[in-house]
């Protein structure tokens, strides 16, 4: 727990307005998406924070880190609560540190082509203020209307347009992060360096462990002079798969790439029989979007065809690919209305338990056709349903989503968490990682040791190190 002295320190540090312990508060804070969309606020065994803080400064954390490295107690860095794997829930209780308050916009810089902002500002808020300068953010998430530049970065999340302009962590040059003994520290901002080791990369995908990002430098882009959409129908996942390696390897990079294998719905042909599973036959179509300086799009959008006709692709037109583009940030609006702006009595509750999953993995190229098929054998076995797979973004990223249909046993959900870590584990024995978007949180974290081998220990060497008393975001990454 926290001393009551203790949260009379942090009263006077932000204000006490700015110290929540009601009971609505401490329920939100506890919880991101993974937990509010699996429905844990209704599970009483869910660990929970003891109070929240809102500071406004770099100052004002370092003193809260000061406060808690001397009263031993865990923090949790909080962004805009849109995590998938439970990043933020608290293992040991402690105190969620929300930074939303620290959304400004430092500086944007149309020369250095950079924008220095501080980690609460939301990605949308960020992409206003750029666009005004005729800039924009190379990360495009779902969650752009209220994930946080301090969030993204702690779990190197992946966007829409990562294909062309990478990973929220490739967007980084410089950090400023509070120490967990309340230092604060700052890495110069320069796209390379030779002397020692970059330090920032360290922060980046590390979910709260080694400190609390403040503010970061990221790159940014020129808004593009054009912009075109292609829609590419393939016969199979197969052809489609090649035409993506094939346009890779050349060094065609649309801002967006998308194969997808997924029912036709248009073509269904379930059965009026109910001990029959759904049965719908798939379609496979790569969504494409090109931007960037006019010559450059033509170039590209003329390769790619002639690429994709190649492999038994046709082109379909844009109109499927701009829907998909135009709607890319809906349920980030839909979770912001259900949860983010509704105080916790009145969260909607979903049924548990859960019937869909959807691992995303890394896998080498030339292993994912192999991959593909091991993965509806796991699913067969399992009694579950793939309606979708998906190389997003790059040939490398692989994401499947299953679904238990609840025609074997009573439906508990058992199965699908054994066949995801049988398919996430599988990754991990073909040379490739168990997840590239969303980080590890508590959903992945039992298999870290497995993931890292020697490099559990290396890590482990560094938080005892930064972080001798485990104050920060404890037991994450299996810390």
């Amino acid at each position: 727990m926290v001393s009551p002295s203790a949260l009379e320190t942090l009263k006077s540090i932000v204000g006490p307005e700015d110290v929540l312990l009601d009971e609505s508060s401490i329920e939100a804070y506890s919880l991101d998406a993974f937990g509010r969309w699996g429905s844990r606020q209704t599970d009483p065994s869910t660990p929970r924070v003891y109070a929240a803080v809102r500071p406004s400064s770099t100052i004002e954390v370092a003193q809260i880190v000061k406060l808690a490295y001397e009263e031993r107690i865990p923090l949790i860095p909080y962004g805009g609560g849109t995590g998938l794997t439970g990043a933020v829930t608290p293992l040991q209780g402690g105190i969620a540190v929300d930074l939303k308050k620290m959304g400004r916009v430092v500086e944007v810089n149309p020369q250095d082509m950079t924008a220095t902002v501080e980690a609460g500002t939301v990605l949308a808020d960020l992409n206003t203020a750029l666009n005004q300068q005729g800039l924009m953010l190379g990360h495009d998430p779902y969650s752009v209307p209220i994930a946080t530049v301090g969030g993204t970065i702690s779990t190197n999340s992946v966007g829409y347009r990562a294909a062309k302009y990478g990973s929220m962590g490739d967007q980084v040059l410089g950090l400023e992060v509070v120490l967990p003994n309340g230092e604060v520290m700052q890495t110069r901002a320069v796209p390379k360096t030779s002397a020692g080791p970059s330090l920032h990369p360290l922060f980046i995908g590390a979910e709260g462990v080694f400190g609390i990002i403040t503010r970061a430098t990221l790159r940014v882009f020129r808004l593009p002079e054009s912009r075109l959409f292609k829609t590419i129908a393939f016969p199979n996942f197969e052809d489609g798969f090649h035409a993506m390696l094939e346009m890779f390897s050349i060094g065609l990079k649309p801002a967006l790439i998308d194969l997808t294998e997924e029912p036709d719905t248009s073509k269904s042909s379930a059965s009026d029989d109910s001990s029959i599973p759904y049965k719908t036959p798939y379609k496979t179509w790569m969504y494409l979007v090109f931007e960037g300086y006019a010559e450059e799009v033509k170039a590209q959008v003329a390769r790619t065809l002639k690429v994709c006709v190649a492999s038994s692709g046709e082109d379909i037109g844009p109109v499927p690919t701009q829907e998909y583009w135009d709607t890319r940030h809906d349920s980030a609006y839909r979770y912001k209305e259900n949860y983010i702006d509704k105080p916790v009595r009145d969260w909607p509750l979903r049924d548990w338990p859960r019937t869909t999953a959807y691992p995303h993995v890394a896998i080498p190229a030339s292993r994912v056709l192999e991959y593909r098929l091991c993965c509806q054998e796991i699913a067969a076995m399992s009694h579950l349903e793939v309606r979708e797979y998906a190389l997003w973004t790059q040939p490398e990223l692989f994401s499947v989503i299953l679904v238990d249909i609840g025609l074997e046993g009573d439906g508990t959900g058992g199965r699908l968490d054994k066949a995801v870590n049988e398919i996430v584990t599988l990754a991990q024995d073909m040379g490739g990682s168990m997840e590239y978007v969303h980080g590890v949180g508590v959903k992945l974290a039992h298999l870290m040791p497995r993931e890292l081998g020697a490099g559990m220990d290396v890590m482990r060497n560094i938080k005892a190190a930064l972080d001798p008393r485990n104050i920060m975001n404890p037991g994450k990454l299996r810390l």
